[in-house]
């Protein structure tokens, strides 16, 4: 029924923005990944709990760049096939392994870092 989906959506989005359950949400996503080594490469950014509340969310600052900024991408010399296959790879293992997607992959959220 077409109002049971709006109002699941609407209900869903909402919860969205909600950044105490978003700061939730990276938390269990950095214990469910911090010790993955087949996905060592990826980098989750610590919560300030003390500092988030339902409308910010603090968290610890990563100097990186887009996975689109071809320039930053050639003068540190990444891999854009690793850095893509370390994206797919930590998207199967939350889809496959532990239930837990992190449904918003953005520009905003995927930086790569000097070192890879």
């Amino acid at each position: 029924d077409l109002q049971s989906v709006m109002d699941d959506f609407g209900t869903l989005l909402y919860a969205e923005i909600d950044y105490v359950a978003e700061a939730a949400n990276a938390r269990r996503f950095s214990e469910l990944y911090a010790q993955d080594v087949a996905i060592a490469d990826v980098f989750v950014p610590k919560v300030y709990s003390e500092l988030t509340t339902r409308k910010v969310l603090t968290m610890e600052w990563v100097d990186g760049f887009r996975l689109t900024d071809r320039e930053s991408l050639e003068a540190y010399n990444l891999d854009r096939a690793k850095l893509v296959d370390t994206l797919v790879q930590c998207s199967l293992r939350q889809i496959m392994e532990n239930g837990f997607f992190h449904a918003d992959p953005h520009a905003g959220n995927l930086l790569a870092t000097p070192d890879g």
